[in-house]
């Protein structure tokens, strides 16, 4: 996690550095107030080192930084992250200390981008006070998208979402009130899974658990393996969101293809030699014609489990010169007891 400090005073500034010390994240500090003519002058001057405009800052950090922890008036972090402002999904984690140090408070991405996780750790270390303002937090209640994130799950839609956690208000309220469900029928409550499969008629919660396991000859075009990889997903109806990693053999580690996909679909590329790939003792499709060119008789699937996969879900799939397996690997979520009664149970059967 990277934090980026600005104050803009020499009390706030002593207070970041203070901050700083504290942390043991990787901490940035910058300067945004006025500095005087002598301070200018000065080689040695700490706070003219630093200093920057803060539009430039902002503009700087806002889509590379995890945070931004401004140490002033929270009307300028306001008005100085409202253009950059696009999504919750990824907005940064945005926080406001007061230069005292007396409180702390997440503005912006508390729980996805675990602003106020990070503000209650930050007053902890200051001995200060957290603000929250989140409904959730407010009645200490769990927020989906903070265990989301918590747990490296992607949203299948932010309006479900949304929609989630207000119904999961209003239950908590109601039964609070009559100790009894805000509705008698069960299938009225609010409803989230979790699913590495496409799901449209609920909010889906997807983990990157998906390894492909791919081979190809050399010299396929980026284009024609992607298409082949996206077709595949598409018609398993498996969520693009929930891919963790490609794995193939060290033979085309430096395949243009395999290493474009990667890019493409932003998830890591891992190669085996063969000698790793024969060691797999799960049971895979063989080929005479793989192993005399590779020198082991499968590489998708014997790729899927060298990268980790507990099985395959997609055996071997082949076409023109491309090969493909789809594994997928155990991960364990522990659902909070407060969302439980909410939570459907998958067969993970698309």
């Amino acid at each position: 996690m990277n934090i980026h400090i600005i104050s803009f005073t020499k009390k706030g500034f002593s207070l970041s550095k203070r901050l700083k010390d504290l942390l043991e994240e990787e901490v940035s500090l910058s300067f945004g107030g006025k500095i005087d003519s002598e301070e200018k002058s000065s080689q040695k001057n700490e706070l003219s080192s630093i200093h920057v405009p803060l539009s430039e800052w902002v503009k700087a950090h806002f889509r590379t930084g995890n945070v931004l922890v401004f140490v002033g008036a929270a009307g300028i972090a306001v008005r100085a992250i409202a253009p950059f402002i696009r999504d919750k999904s990824t907005d940064p984690a945005v926080i406001v200390i007061d230069e005292k140090g007396s409180f702390v408070i997440p503005i912006l991405s508390g729980h996805i981008g675990g602003a106020n996780s990070l503000a209650k750790k930050i007053a902890g270390l200051l001995r200060a006070q957290a603000v929250l303002t989140t409904a959730s937090d407010v009645n200490n209640l769990p927020a989906i998208d903070e265990f989301a994130a918590r747990n490296n799950l992607s949203i299948n839609d932010m309006e479900k979402a949304k929609d989630f956690a207000a119904k999961v208000l209003n239950e908590s309220w109601h039964s609070a009130e009559s100790r009894q469900p805000a509705e008698s029928d069960e299938g009225a409550l609010p409803q989230f899974t979790i699913s590495l499969y496409i799901k449209n008629d609920i909010l889906s919660l997807i983990p990157k658990c998906v390894i492909l396991g791919i081979g190809c000859k050399k010299g396929k075009s980026p284009e024609e393996l992607e298409g082949f990889v996206r077709e595949s997903l598409d018609e398993h109806k498996i969520d693009y969101r929930s891919l963790a990693k490609i794995a193939s053999i060290d033979l085309k580690k430096d395949e243009k293809a395999l290493v474009s996909l990667a890019e493409s679909l932003k998830i890591p590329f891992v190669t085996f030699s063969a000698q790793e790939l024969n060691q797999i003792q799960q049971k895979v499709t063989p080929s005479a014609f793989v192993s005399e060119i590779t020198g082991t008789d499968n590489v998708c699937e014997r790729s899927v489990f060298a990268a980790g996969a507990s099985e395959i879900i997609v055996h071997k799939s082949a076409c023109n010169g491309m090969t493909l397996a789809i594994g997928i690997k155990k991960i364990n979520i522990e659902i909070p007891e407060e969302f439980q009664k909410f939570f459907i149970k998958n067969s993970e059967e698309n």
